[in-house]
Parts: C-alpha cells; sequence; structure tokens
C-alpha cells in the first residue's frame, strides 16, 4: 500500500536527461501545448489570466504561458525540480510575473492564494496516495467558469502495452501499479474512471486527447528516422480521434468549473 506522494528529488536529474530533454519528452510537451490551446484559444488572447501549475516539474508550460503574459504560480513538492524551474525562468523569463512554491499540492489553500483562471496539474495524479481526494480539494482553487487542464497516466495503454510485450499473467493478475520508491506511477488511471469523477463533481469535460498515440507503439529505429515535427504532426491529428486516444502513454483532458463547488 502507497502511504505518501512521491517526490521526485532523488531522481531530478534523471528526468531531465531521461524525459524532459528525450524526443518523447518533447513529444508530451507539444501535444499537450497545441490541445490546451486548441480547447481554450483565450489563452492565446490579450486577456492575461492568473494560472496555477500545481506539480510544475521544470517549468516548461509556465515557461510558455509566461511568454504571453499571465499570471503564474509554480508549485512542486520537489525542491530540486522547483530549484531548476527558478532557474529556467531567471535565464528565459526574467521579467514574468510568477511565485514559486516549494509545498505539497495538498498544502496549497484557496484563503492563501485565491482562485485561478486555470490550474494545470500534469503528470502528478498517478503519483499520488489518495489520487480522488487530491483532485478534489484542487478544484476548490479553480474560479468558477474557469479550466482544469489535467494530464495523467493511462491504464489502459499500459494494460496495452503489456499486452503486446507478452506480459498475459500481469495483465490478468490486474497488478499493474508500482511500488512505492519505483518508477511505475502508483496509481494508473483510465479515461472512464478519471471522466467519472468530473462526472460526480459537475466538471464537464471540454475536451480530450491521449498523448503519444504513436510513438510509444514504434520500433525504436523507426522513431529516430522521423523528424520531431513530423511526429508531432502526426501524433496531433489522431490524439483526440476515437479510437486512437485511448492508446495515449498519458491523457489530457480539459474541463470547466461551473459554479461554487
Amino acid at each position: 500500500m502507497v502511504s505518501q506522494d512521491r517526490n521526485f528529488d532523488d531522481l531530478s536529474q534523471r528526468f531531465a536527461r531521461n524525459i524532459y530533454g528525450s524526443a518523447k519528452g518533447e513529444i508530451r510537451l507539444a501535444i499537450v501545448w497545441q490541445h490546451l490551446l486548441k480547447a481554450l484559444p483565450q489563452i492565446n488572447a490579450d486577456r492575461h489570466l492568473r494560472i496555477l501549475d500545481a506539480g510544475c516539474g521544470f517549468g516548461q508550460m509556465g515557461l510558455r504561458l509566461a511568454d504571453l503574459g499571465h499570471t503564474l504560480v509554480l508549485n512542486d513538492l520537489s525542491e530540486n525540480m522547483l530549484s531548476v524551474a527558478r532557474e529556467q525562468f531567471s535565464q528565459q523569463q526574467p521579467q514574468a510575473n510568477v511565485d514559486f512554491l516549494h509545498l505539497p499540492v495538498q498544502a496549497l489553500s484557496v484563503d492563501e492564494l485565491g482562485q485561478f483562471d486555470l490550474v494545470l496539474f500534469h503528470a502528478v495524479l498517478e503519483w499520488l496516495a489518495q489520487p480522488k481526494q487530491t483532485l478534489k480539494k484542487l478544484l476548490g482553487l479553480i474560479k468558477p467558469g474557469g479550466h482544469l487542464s489535467l494530464m495523467f497516466y493511462n491504464r489502459d495503454a499500459l494494460v496495452f502495452r503489456n499486452l503486446i510485450r507478452g506480459n498475459w499473467r500481469k495483465v490478468e493478475s490486474g497488478v499493474l501499479q508500482g511500488e512505492e520508491g519505483g518508477l511505475t506511477p502508483y496509481h494508473p488511471l483510465s479515461l472512464q474512471e478519471v471522466e467519472g469523477w468530473l462526472q460526480e463533481w459537475r466538471m464537464p469535460v471540454l475536451s480530450h486527447a491521449g498523448v503519444r498515440v504513436i510513438y510509444d507503439y514504434m520500433e525504436k529505429r523507426l522513431r529516430d528516422s522521423r523528424p520531431l515535427e513530423e511526429t508531432v504532426r502526426v501524433e496531433m491529428e489522431y490524439a483526440c480521434q476515437e479510437p486512437y486516444l485511448h492508446l495515449g502513454r498519458y491523457l489530457h483532458v480539459v474541463t470547466e468549473k461551473r459554479g461554487a463547488q
């Protein structure tokens, strides 16, 4: 039983090298960014928004949002990752209106922070000891009429990947989650499960997409032979299409808060 949320202080350099500095990390960032702008075109409009990135990692999404003039609060449980984000902003966006908070997401308080036009919660949910409870609390930080951008590790893709690798007994056991301290997410989640939560909380889904619906299933030599821009173009073409979106390594959901929660 997982007893606490995963803190990536011990793996920040590995994440920088193997995930954020890799083609798969670049593809993930590009797909989520393009899908977010497609779902919420107001992000690219003249009105500046107040945005919280809860679990910001190295702050890549924040840098893009700062470039559009938005006011930001970046939060992460990992002090090492947050330090990198601070350094990135000092070098690339020194004039950005941004605050950095080293806190667990559960400690983010609407009394201290107020509410936001948009909350990002990317690749965090699957690493939490209590994902549903934490997500529900986070919704209190969104203004009525505001939005949530949620990306999470896809359980259905994990099942399929194990099936095509011949790990049938593992799939049949139903035990796919990782152990505390490991690198497999604690709580891989299905789109059906998460959208069920959002429906329960009256948070209608505006759009959803699969992130890396093709790339992760290609042979390495083919992946390496394709230009990154071409891969992103084809990924984006199928990201929002049924049934392909359900194969995404991650799922990205954009939802709206209607009325008080």
